[in-house]
């Protein structure tokens, strides 16, 4: 099993000059862009006001030092917004250039993206079982489980597995050996396990590390210049995301099976911006592709984006609204919506039928204090949804 420890972003090498305070292998300084205005994009400013506040709020309580917001409707972004620093005496967060841990975003922005990729080209059937790429894959009624079921998290496999080796290929054999704890497709248990495995597949499945194939296919061409994978302990532009463990925690990813596995794992390990995820959810609002940049057929997109018969709310790899007061969705989106989220503060949510789409990072595991951002998340949705709505003071050519 190949497992590389380290990339470099062709984009990253090749964009344009860096600040001469840039640490060595920082992203290049973007080019300016603009923002559309809330008028332009059809939406309230008097609810986005609000969207923002609600993060202030909750970085004024204490929940996590800054974080970046990103908000847009369709092919407008109309937000993308630094608050706070990344941490005790650290830089102004920007939303261009603060790199967060993605945390589980990878198991979405990452390895289901490599999926769907993989998918179109006819290297892999969302049915085909796991053996089929990845003999290691031993075990009682391992033989059942499918790439469909790992993506909906109905594999059987457990949560998580303390299973680790002396080195990231012995860790991942051992967890390719970790038991089933209930039969392929009986129940749903979210499975940063099963996702290590769906990763190790699709490797197998694209003939390269699934770095590069997502460097290639997707993050270049959409011009995300700062998302990468490892970004390299001590990143000076990177959240940390443990205040008492310091550099150690910063650019280096929080999730300890990751770290076991290099950095380089389909449940975590991906590092990106604000701005970059903006596009990449325009993009996936967009049906598949952005500023003329096909990444996908929209038909792959809603395969993957649909709810998944027998799996609660999740779709492939993305998640979808649940009940009134759970999850991360806010109760006014539409039921076409899905999204998800990461242990460290992040979260992605796309609504097609509005064609809204947010994003926010932050670092609420810093300060290991009260998690609040599943109650953060929904109400951040819910004005937002509110300024398409109207609830937040939208009149036709207000702004």
């Amino acid at each position: 099993m190949h497992l590389p420890v380290m990339l470099g972003l062709a984009a990253i090498l090749n964009a344009a000059p860096t600040d001469p305070t840039d640490p060595p292998g920082a992203a290049r300084r973007l080019p300016e862009h603009a923002l559309s205005s809330a008028a332009e994009a059809g939406l309230s400013s008097t609810a986005l006001t609000r969207a923002e506040e609600a993060v202030w709020d909750e970085i004024n309580r204490g929940s996590f030092p800054g974080a970046s917001l990103a908000v847009g409707r369709w092919g407008h972004v109309v937000l993308e917004q630094g608050m706070g620093r990344v941490g005790a005496g650290g830089a102004e967060v920007d939303p261009d250039r603060t790199v967060y841990d993605l945390a589980s975003l990878s198991k979405v922005v990452g390895t289901t993206t490599a999926v769907m990729l993989l998918v179109e080209d006819g290297r892999m059937s969302l049915d085909d079982p796991v053996q089929a790429y990845l003999p290691e894959f031993t075990g009682y009624n391992k033989d059942r489980v499918t790439i469909r079921h790992l993506l909906a998290h109905t594999s059987g496999l457990p949560a998580g597995s303390d299973a680790s080796g002396s080195t990231p290929e012995e860790s991942l054999l051992r967890l390719m050996r970790v038991p089933l704890e209930s039969s392929p497709g009986m129940r749903v248990e979210y499975s940063d396990v099963g996702f290590i495995i769906l990763f190790a597949a699709a490797e197998r499945a694209a003939g390269e590390p699934l770095y590069r194939l997502l460097d290639r296919r997707v993050f270049e061409p959409l011009g995300m210049l700062s998302t990468t994978y490892v970004m390299g302990e001590g990143c000076l532009r990177c959240a940390g995301t443990s205040r008492t463990r310091g550099d150690a925690y910063r650019g280096k990813v929080h999730d300890p099976i990751s770290r076991r596995l290099g950095g380089l794992s389909g449940n975590a390990g991906l590092f990106s911006t604000a701005h970059d995820l903006a596009r990449f959810a325009r993009m996936m609002a967009n049906g598949g592709q952005l500023d003329g940049v096909q990444i996908f057929r929209s038909s792959t997109v809603r395969t993957f984006t649909q709810r998944q018969p027998g799996s609660g709310t999740r779709a492939l790899g993305w998640d979808t609204p649940g009940a009134p007061g759970t999850g991360a969705s806010g109760t006014r989106v539409s039921d076409r919506s899905f999204g998800h989220t990461g242990f460290t503060g992040t979260s992605i949510w796309i609504d097609p039928e509005r064609g809204t789409w947010v994003v926010l990072l932050a670092n609420r595991t810093y300060e290991e204090g009260p998690n609040r951002m599943q109650a953060l998340r929904r109400t951040l949705h819910d004005r937002v949804a509110d300024a398409v709505r109207g609830d937040g003071g939208y009149a036709a050519g207000s702004q």
